[in-house]
């Protein structure tokens, strides 16, 4: 429970830096972790944010993930069904950007309302 709080406390913290720095410019899924945890199962993920003054902010929660899901995973990877066993989370990566009116206090649309 307190390892679970200090994570909230540090996304927190890391989220206050991203707004100081002008807000995203671009947000990047580094890793995810195989689910942890029997009943109470969760994921930690690695954020990367690159900011519109150019710095990065590193993000590293744990997010909840459904029991069924978890668990299922954990089935199938011990059974060895193809598709489960083949894709590792931990190499799921992806890059994305982010638009400045999708950000409080970023750049409003142009032309609407």
């Amino acid at each position: 429970m307190l390892s679970r709080l200090k994570s909230i406390r540090a996304t927190a913290r890391a989220l206050r830096d991203v707004e100081r720095k002008g807000g995203p410019k671009r947000v990047k899924l580094v890793r995810v972790e195989r689910p942890k945890g029997t009943f109470l199962t969760g994921s930690e993920v690695v954020v990367e944010v690159k900011t519109r003054d150019g710095g990065i902010v590193c993000l590293n929660p744990s997010l909840p993930v459904p029991f069924p899901y978890a668990w299922a995973y954990r089935i199938a990877h011990r059974l060895g069904v193809p598709l489960v066993s083949s894709v590792d989370p931990e190499d799921i990566s992806f890059e994305v950007p982010v638009p400045g009116w999708a950000w409080p206090g970023g750049d409003a649309p142009k032309g609407g309302t």
